[in-house]
């Protein structure tokens, strides 16, 4: 079901947290709200949801006006960081709750229930109590419970947030999984630009309460809008009066290229795979490149050695007009 936000604006005194926001949510597609903290993806999320309201615009869900209905009125599941689960109830009483409350009959809830716990993996725990859960386990059952009242949308606040780095890889993954069979219409709040990267159909970057760009992972990364896009959806440098990513410098032994620019190396890093170089340049900037390890070695490059930069052919770059 799809999300048309139109106009929004919002403020909290002299605090504008949103400003004029558009966005179009196509049925079906996962769609990350991604930006720094304070920035307003929350409160847009919230104002999808029915937790807060407007000070103008409209929010229209499923192709319902929306923008005064109360959040037990859009049928939306939301999720959020700190899982908010029943701690008394078992883990499948948890999933029940809300089909409960509706007075649906016993058997179509406990079918309802066993078919969700294997959509989660969780079949094996549905007599724990959610204090007996791992974090990522309490958070599965979190998305479990609110898929269970079938919502039209589905709202998810930064709901990996609180989860270690290893247990977030893989909740996001299997959100993916997840989102390919369920088809739910689905916002997820984070601002984690890797996971916004893996896990979504379509990104909407906010910062300062406004969208700077929406679009593909893809198209953001290759076709930033701005300084601030590029700078957020990824490392940066600046070369020349550019901004690129440190991967799409050329470094070269002698000014081969026309425009090259000269500089010394100051650092080298070895990390994994790469080598990570940073190169004074004669017009006093600092330039981070970044290179595999086995071009670093066949150049045989050293601190202190001189080389010249240029941009890789075809690289993304924006113009330098504000620092990142």
């Amino acid at each position: 079901m799809s999300i048309e936000v139109r106009g929004v604006n919002k403020s909290y005194g002299d605090f504008v947290a949103l400003e004029d926001i558009n966005v179009s949510i196509p049925t079906g597609q996962l769609t990350a709200l991604l930006g720094p903290s304070g920035g307003g993806k929350s409160t847009l999320l919230r104002i999808i949801a029915g937790l807060e309201s407007s000070d103008s615009g409209t929010v229209e869900i499923a192709g319902r006006e929306a923008t005064h209905l109360p959040p037990q009125k859009r049928n939306v599941g939301f999720v959020f960081q700190h899982y908010a689960v029943f701690k008394h109830m078992s883990v499948a009483k948890n999933v029940a709750f809300g089909l409960e409350i509706r007075k649906r009959p016993k058997a179509e809830v406990k079918a309802k229930v066993a078919e969700l716990l294997k959509l989660v993996h969780l079949s094996q725990f549905e007599n724990r109590l959610p204090g007996q859960l791992s974090g990522g386990q309490r958070q599965r059952l979190a998305l479990a419970r609110a898929l269970a009242v079938e919502p039209n949308v589905l709202l998810l606040d930064e709901p990996f947030g609180a989860l270690d780095a290893k247990v977030r890889k893989e909740l996001r993954d299997w959100l993916r999984r997840l989102h390919d069979e369920v088809h739910v219409t689905t916002v997820f709040v984070t601002h984690d630009q890797e996971e916004a990267m893996e896990v979504s159909d379509e990104i909407v970057v906010i910062n300062e309460g406004r969208v700077e760009q929406i679009g593909s992972p893809d198209d953001l990364y290759d076709a930033p809008a701005n300084p601030f896009v590029m700078g957020f959806l990824g490392e940066v440098t600046h070369l020349g009066g550019q901004t690129l990513r440190p991967h799409d410098i050329d470094v070269a032994l002698d000014p081969l290229a026309k425009g090259a620019i000269s500089g010394t190396i100051t650092r080298m890093l070895r990390v994994g795979f790469e080598v990570r170089l940073t190169v004074a340049t004669d017009d006093g900037a600092d330039v981070l490149v970044v290179l595999t390890r086995t071009h670093a070695r066949s150049l045989d490059l050293a601190e202190g050695a001189r080389v010249w930069l240029s941009p890789v052919a075809g690289a993304t770059s924006v113009r330098s007009m504000v620092a990142v």
